[in-house]
């Protein structure tokens, strides 16, 4: 599974970067979406830290709250391959 994992990692940017190079708009798309994922991720972060201190609870026991949010899981997959894709695209990219 963990292989798996890796080898999407690896093909799932390079796709993106493929389609990115033949359409500007596209390039545009996977950038606004990334920021809206950016977003939504930090807003639940800091949603549940500030809820952690108004409980005076200790944060390593209420860790799990957003690392099992589907808000927070699902902006920071694709966070998780956009940083690898814009990497991609640096290295494809024409240079002037």
């Amino acid at each position: 599974m963990k292989f798996l994992f890796l080898l999407l990692l690896l093909i799932v940017p390079l796709i993106m970067v493929f389609v990115a190079i033949r359409s500007r708009m596209v390039t545009r798309i996977f950038h606004v979406l990334a920021l809206l994922c950016f977003y939504s991720a930090a807003t639940v972060i800091a949603g549940d830290v500030y809820a952690t201190n108004a409980h005076m609870t200790t944060f390593t026991t209420e860790i799990h709250h957003f690392l099992l949010n589907r808000w927070f899981l699902y902006p920071s997959a694709y966070l998780g391959v956009y940083v690898p894709y814009l990497l991609w695209m640096s290295l494809f990219s024409k240079k002037s």
